[in-house]
């Protein structure tokens, strides 16, 4: 009687003889393949990465996206990041669409204790957020404020004397305390070796004995600092007794660059010594060195160390981090793209691998007029994209198919109308293009390729805007300047502004929720002088504004009342009345609006930049 009871309970309550894994995440930023001594690099020492690898199941072939957003879009959700409105870097195509459900909100939802420090690049303002999006604790560090890092924990700034790298592993490190007696995810993503590249002296000057340029000894010095860092973080899951059940991941956003705004760009010397095994191409571009990434996964008690040479992609870890968890998707998620790749950790490596992933970045044309990186994807731009004219591509396990391939270096493949085709097993290093020899695969790929863009052009959720959120949790509600639905006439978007706005008709169109009716203030505020003089009038809803914009740094536009809802804002530009024939609005920051009557002070003027 007293056994099949004891049966029974191990029936009824199978999870308790297991106890849930910590994730443990760790994401660099700009580092190649080869920025590792593991990896063969000739001056670089990285023993602590090294070291992880040699515990870890590493995968040979995994590939990111050419840039920072689009790759932790993908991570973060397990989707082709053009679905999650994530389609560039910075200039508003870097906020992931409110809609979306992350890693860390299925976690949280389940128990764990989720943290984040570093770097996010997913969405600066309200709702968009870390803490907005299932993070318990976050660090959202400033761009690239490397030495005395600023940011903000918890949605309140913070400044530091230390350096950045440091900075976030002692947040990571302090979590991990705080934590160690529930399963956690810390997701620690390290701002280096991104430029402007700059190191504290005690990791640099061993390369400026070697005689190198400070340019490389800074660049070298950062990768050195982060792994340093990184050892520090992986000791104290040994300090606290969880580096035995703690999933450790490590990997990289996307390939290297070869260009520094404080310290210039690499010489073609020193680019080949970077990268040892001479893979095409850069951060940015679809090649090899645009896209892979080293990726190692411990947990001790569960896998064996060893190296999987199968093809994966950065949006499988998010369902196979469900799958070790144990954790299901919600029946209300939106359909994902990646695929658990498990069986690989468990050594199970055979069989078929049906892995397809659609190869684009910020590299989106439109021949729209004024349309570059950062202009909005609104129906006008969409209506002038065609798919020929696109820098897209398709990757399966055996083959590689890009569409535009950048080609501005001697040697690479070249393009048979417009296309090459890589067999990635044959030819890794990606030195021919077999396309004339395998017309069957490459029209067979061409063909979903094709399929692939226009799906997602037509689709309303991809390539998709953010919408600001006005009346929310926080009383300074700000809509970005650079975050705009729609851009029309002269306007040209940019990284962090607006601008050329200097005509009757030119217009920027905004997305606001708004939360909380009621009565708000609008200011806008500008990063010079130019638009001093241009007429302009702001529209929300039933509200108009019309105000000639001044020197001001910071200028009151007037109030509104606005109603619960989605609505849209158009800024448009009436009339110049500047004498300075050139004058412009060519520093619109962004839109603030505060409850009627609360006076703005420069405190509440600190927030991500």
């Amino acid at each position: 009687m007293r056994l099949s009871m004891f049966i029974l309970i191990l029936i009824s309550f199978p999870l308790w003889a297991k106890e849930p894994p910590n994730i443990l995440l760790i994401t660099a930023d700009d580092m190649g393949f080869d920025d590792l001594s593991l990896h063969k690099h000739p001056y670089i020492k990285t023993p602590n990465l090294d070291a992880l690898a040699k515990q870890s199941v590493q995968f040979s072939d995994f590939s990111v996206t050419p840039v920072c957003s689009t790759t932790r879009a993908a991570l973060l959700t397990g989707r082709d990041f053009y679905k999650t409105g994530v389609s560039g870097v910075h200039g508003g195509r870097d906020y992931m669409q409110l809609s979306e459900t992350l890693i860390s909100d299925i976690l949280n939802d389940n128990g764990y204790a989720t943290g984040l420090w570093g770097k996010w690049h997913i969405g600066k303002t309200e709702g968009y957020m870390p803490t907005d999006r299932g993070f318990d604790e976050a660090y959202y560090a400033e761009l690239y404020q490397h030495k005395n890092s600023t940011g903000f924990y918890n949605g309140n700034p913070v400044e530091h004397k230390g350096w950045v790298s440091k900075v976030i592993t002692d947040y990571s490190i302090d979590f991990i305390r705080k934590n160690k007696n529930r399963p956690f995810f810390a997701y620690t993503s390290y701002l280096a070796p991104h430029e402007p590249w700059i190191a504290p002296k005690e990791f640099t000057q061993k390369f400026i004995n070697k005689g190198m340029r400070p340019a490389t000894a800074n660049l070298y010095g950062m990768i050195e600092e982060m792994d340093y860092q990184i050892g520090r973080l992986l000791q104290s899951l040994e300090e606290q007794g969880l580096a035995d059940n703690t999933i450790v991941i490590f990997m990289s956003d996307n390939g290297p660059w070869w260009d520094s705004s404080n310290l210039g760009a690499m010489t073609k010397s020193e680019w080949e010594e970077r990268n040892p095994s001479k893979m095409n191409g850069n951060k940015g571009q679809s090649w090899q060195n645009g896209i892979k990434s080293p990726l190692f996964i411990r947990w001790p008690n569960e896998f064996k160390a060893g190296t999987v040479n199968r093809y994966v992609d950065v949006k499988d870890i998010f369902p196979t981090l469900l799958s070790l968890t144990e954790t299901q998707l919600p029946k209300t998620n939106k359909p994902i793209d990646g695929q658990s790749f498990v069986d690989y950790l468990y050594g199970n490596t055979e069989g078929p691998n049906n892995r397809e992933t659609y190869i684009a970045s910020h590299s989106v044309k439109s021949n729209k007029e004024h349309f570059n990186q950062w202009t909005p994807i609104d129906d006008e731009a969409r209506s002038q994209m065609t798919y020929h004219s696109q820098v897209i591509g398709l990757r399966n396990e055996q083959y590689k198919l890009i569409l535009n391939p950048a080609n501005d270096r001697d040697g690479y493949p070249q393009p048979v109308q417009r296309y090459i085709l890589i067999d990635m097993q044959a030819d890794p290093l990606e030195r021919h293009n077999v396309i004339s020899k395998h017309p069957v695969v490459a029209n067979k790929m061409k063909v979903k390729l094709k399929e692939k863009f226009h799906q997602l052009l037509v689709s309303k959720t991809s390539y998709a805007p953010p919408v600001f959120v006005v009346g929310g949790n926080e009383t300074i509600s700000v809509v970005n300047g650079f975050g705009a639905a729609t851009t029309n006439g002269n306007t040209i978007s940019t990284a962090h502004h607006m601008t050329n706005m200097k005509a009757k008709g030119d217009s920027a169109s905004y997305l606001i929720e708004v939360k909380k009716s009621g009565n708000y203030d609008v200011y806008f505020k500008q990063d010079n002088t130019d638009a001093a003089g241009i007429l302009i009038n702001v529209n929300i809803g039933q509200n108009n504004l019309s105000s000639e914009l001044t020197e001001l740094n910071l200028q009151k536009l007037g109030s509104v009342k606005l109603k619960i809802g989605t609505q849209q804002i158009k800024f448009n530009v009436m009339q110049n009345n500047s004498y300075k024939p050139w004058a412009e609005i060519s520093g619109f920051r962004r839109l603030i609006l505060v409850p009627k009557g609360y006076e703005i002070s420069n405190h509440d003027l600190k927030m991500p930049q």
